[in-house]
């Protein structure tokens, strides 16, 4: 991953990641801070957290500081979300994490719109990544897609305002991606990660 993308980060521990922009257009005092993903917790405004007891090897990369590799041949962008995690141990088929924050203003009622859009950048990433950077094939890993409201905690799985569990087994058949709908995913090996238990 190091020789494709620039600012790759490693981790051992806990994994925060945050999304200022919508924070940073009412303050422009943080008008510099856009996507953290971090060891710290970030401050000011909700996080996705990844989990990390086991203190897995954990690679990430902030796609908005790799502009240039969702730039597509006619001058547009693929619309990508947020960042990647990578599994960098296991015996078996490692773990490869998209993740997609959507801050809703606290307005339940932006929670399935902001929802569908997050899965759609979260295709589109994907599909970018797998099938025009050739980043990854169908097999290579577990792929998981991560849709995150941090202001919404107490609605987690966003997914059920939006999905039923046959459209998200649609997903799972046609990308080989399981998509988690949580502000929190608990990193258990280089092969697993999964839902907290509540």
């Amino acid at each position: 991953m190091e020789d494709r993308f620039a600012n790759v980060q490693h981790h051992v521990g806990d994994v925060y990641v945050a999304d200022y922009t919508q924070f940073a257009s009412e303050h422009p005092e943080m008008a510099e801070r856009g996507v953290v993903v971090s060891d710290l917790k970030p401050e000011l405004i909700g996080s996705l957290l990844f989990r990390n007891p086991n203190g897995v090897k954990v690679l990430s990369v902030n796609f908005e500081k790799n502009p240039a590799v969702f730039k597509l041949d006619d001058g547009g962008k693929v619309s990508n979300c947020e960042c990647m995690l990578v599994s960098e141990q296991g015996n078996k088929k490692r773990w490869l994490a998209l993740a997609e924050l959507k801050y809703c203003k606290g307005e339940d009622r932006n929670i399935a719109s902001n929802f569908e859009a997050a899965l759609n950048q979260l295709r589109d990433t994907f599909l970018h990544l797998r099938d025009v950077a050739g980043l990854f094939k169908d097999d290579d890993y577990r792929y998981f897609w991560i849709v995150s409201m941090p202001e919404h905690s107490d609605k987690v799985p966003f997914s059920a305002f939006v999905l039923s569990q046959d459209e998200l087994m649609a997903y799972k058949n046609l990308y080989n991606s399981v998509v988690i709908s949580d502000n929190v995913v608990d990193i258990w090996t280089g092969t697993v990660i999964k839902l907290p238990v509540y």
